[in-house]
């Protein structure tokens, strides 16, 4: 029923959202919920599965790593929640280099991953569709090493390019057959890495991946921009030692 101002009714009239931006914010969330709730309480269960394998009772710092993920997946539950609320894609007050390293900070501390960040501060902030895809594109290949690569050493690195950046993502695990990451995706669709280059695509991002049992895993992720060259110095080295796997 609508208040009446001034003897006229007054009348709210909003546009509907077409069909195709409906399901694009639908793609958006649900993206969000498997790159960060759902890969976590897939850990916090492999983490649970070992725990109970175990003939060891599991201890505090055992529990206390498997509740840091329920907390963790519950936090970007109602994260994605707040964000389909109010329409916010993303944090935009911290810089690409910052936010790389708050996200690999905040991953270390409750996976235990053992990452190394090396970022190069002359990289320019991309506009923030480009920044949230990249993000969202690292915390999914670095849950993904936390679930098949345990113990991995990590190295992610972000440097400038003419226009752009590049970011790789490495690691020492036991690789795998892209090949055949690729083909699932093709024929069964999903959001995982098979998805990462026609997610990146969106944004003009490229994606690169290297990978063979035995030989580890080398992702590159090349966005080339359209800004001048910055010419200051500096890069930000962070060493996260991770904590021993339970495997």
């Amino acid at each position: 029923m609508h208040k009446a101002v001034d003897g006229e009714e007054a009348v709210s009239l909003r546009r509907a959202p077409s069909h195709g931006a409906t399901t694009q914010v639908a793609t958006r969330l649900m993206q969000r919920l498997h790159d960060g709730p759902t890969q976590l309480m897939t850990l916090a269960l492999l983490e649970l599965d070992q725990a109970r394998q175990s003939e060891r009772v599991a201890g505090a710092q055992v529990l206390g790593g498997i509740r840091s993920l329920v907390c963790e997946a519950l936090r970007g539950t109602r994260q994605v929640l707040e964000e389909w609320d109010s329409g916010m894609a993303a944090d935009k007050s911290m810089s690409l280099t910052t936010s790389l390293i708050h996200l690999g900070r905040r991953l270390s501390s409750f996976t235990g991953l053992a990452l190394h960040i090396d970022c190069d501060d002359s990289v320019f902030d991309p506009p923030p569709p480009v920044a949230i895809a990249v993000l969202q594109a690292i915390q999914e290949l670095l849950l993904n090493t936390c679930k098949h690569a345990p113990g991995a050493n990590v190295e992610l690195v972000l440097t400038a390019l003419a226009y752009g950046f590049e970011l790789t993502v490495s690691d020492d695990g036991p690789g795998f057959d892209p090949v055949a990451v690729y083909q699932r995706h093709s024929e069964h669709g999903g959001l995982g890495l098979g998805a990462m280059p026609e997610r990146l695509a969106r944004v003009d991002a490229s994606f690169n991946l290297q990978a063979g049992p035995g030989a580890g895993v080398h992702a590159c992720i090349r966005w080339p921009g359209d800004f001048a060259e910055q010419g200051w110095p500096g890069r930000r080295v962070v060493r996260l030692p991770g904590r021993a796997s339970l495997r």
